[in-house]
């Protein structure tokens, strides 16, 4: 009987690290020093678990802030403004895709590809894009995907017919979240991207937004007070994350699928643990329509822009707690982007006051993400 209460014992203690890896080792520290102090060992490790968990959850994170350093791209000039949305790294970080200015009257929005952090331009392509999959190879436009290289869609949808859509980390495949007209059975589609052919459907309705998650597994879907979980090999319906109040405007996933941050219309930022699809933590942003949230490589932090107020801000994951915020723009934050090692964080720049120390718009912000011995904003 003691052994089976051991036996089970040590699979809740197991899965407890699972769920709170940071305060494995201390666990393991604090047990080692009651056994050596001559205590017996039955209960010992689950004491130093608790003891360790409670100092985590009340040792304040080291706290993180940006600091701008330099423009990429060519800023506007004058009274004329264009509009700028847009900035992706690319794996190796050495490159910067925008849809910024290349020269001081150019508000076409056309793609360009710009060496990182030099900021010399290495190629435009005459397509306008709102996403770009991760190998750099297709990009959505909001009227379907085509092909980078010679801007050629291979999937397109009618005029003024709009649709949103997630590319897979492993560029394998595109979501899209507009039903099609002819067919609205279905309200989310996973098409391959290698034959463009559908390959999944998922629902009834469309979503408001969609991310994938990083091993091609989950898919998230958000619509009214929802984000809904779905199993991509099999088409079933895995959970319902509630409690927004608001439409899910955006989503995404941490690299390793521990953390989904899922972002309301009106700015309301959630952060829910995947492992236990439990809400962790919550905060209220201003100025509503955010871009879709940007993971820190080693998902501590997060970064997500937001239209009204031109800002973007830095979130701890953990406990939601706001670290930064720079305005970037009068209006509109439309992406904010870590570079792959966490240093750095980009996001793009619409036209207006906004001047100083940036310019009138049309290039790329780049801010240094670096760490602070105190956070200038209390915990949400």
């Amino acid at each position: 009987m003691a052994a089976a209460v051991s036996s089970n014992e040590e699979k809740r203690d197991h899965q407890a690290h699972q769920v709170h890896p940071e305060v494995g080792a201390e666990t393991d520290r604090i047990a080692q020093a009651v056994i050596d102090a001559g205590i017996p060992a039955g209960m010992v490790r689950r004491m130093a678990f608790i003891l360790a968990l409670l100092a985590a959850l009340n040792t304040p994170a080291a706290a993180a802030e940006l600091k701008f350093v330099k423009r990429i791209g060519v800023g506007w000039q004058g009274d004329q403004f264009g509009w700028m949305g847009f900035v992706a790294f690319d794996k190796t970080g050495r490159s910067i895709a925008s849809d910024g200015a290349t020269s001081a009257n150019d508000r076409s929005g056309d793609l360009s590809f710009w060496t990182f952090p030099e900021g010399r331009l290495l190629k435009t392509f005459k397509v306008r894009a709102d996403g770009l999959s991760p190998d750099w190879n297709y990009y959505s436009d909001g009227l379907g995907v085509g092909r980078v290289s010679d801007g050629r869609k291979i999937i397109a949808r009618a005029k003024d017919d709009y649709a949103r859509y997630a590319f897979s980390p492993d560029s394998r495949y595109v979501a899209e979240s507009k039903p099609d007209k002819r067919s609205a059975r279905h309200g989310v589609r996973l098409f391959e991207l290698s034959s463009a052919k559908v390959v999944r459907a998922f629902g009834g309705r469309d979503a408001v937004s969609i991310a994938i998650g990083p091993d091609d597994r989950i898919l998230a879907t958000g619509h009214w007070d929802m984000v809904a979980l779905w199993d991509i090999a099999t088409g079933k319906r895995l959970a319902d994350l509630r409690g927004a109040g608001r439409y899910i405007d955006s989503l995404a996933f941490s690299r390793d699928g521990h953390w989904l941050a899922a972002v309301t219309d009106t700015g309301l930022v959630q952060i829910w643990d995947m492992r236990r699809r439990k809400k962790v933590a919550a905060h209220q942003l201003e100025g509503g329509s955010p871009s879709t949230p940007s993971f820190s490589p080693d998902a501590r932090l997060f970064a997500v822009g937001t239209y009204g107020t031109g800002t973007v801000w830095l979130i701890e994951t953990r406990t939601g707690r706001l670290l930064d915020q720079r305005r970037v723009s009068d209006l509109g934050c439309g992406s904010a982007v870590f570079n792959p090692n966490g240093r750095y964080l980009v996001t793009p720049s619409t036209g207006g006051l906004i001047k100083w120390p940036y310019d009138h718009g049309g290039t790329v912000r780049v801010f240094r993400v670096t760490k602070s011995k105190t956070s200038r904003h209390p915990p949400a």
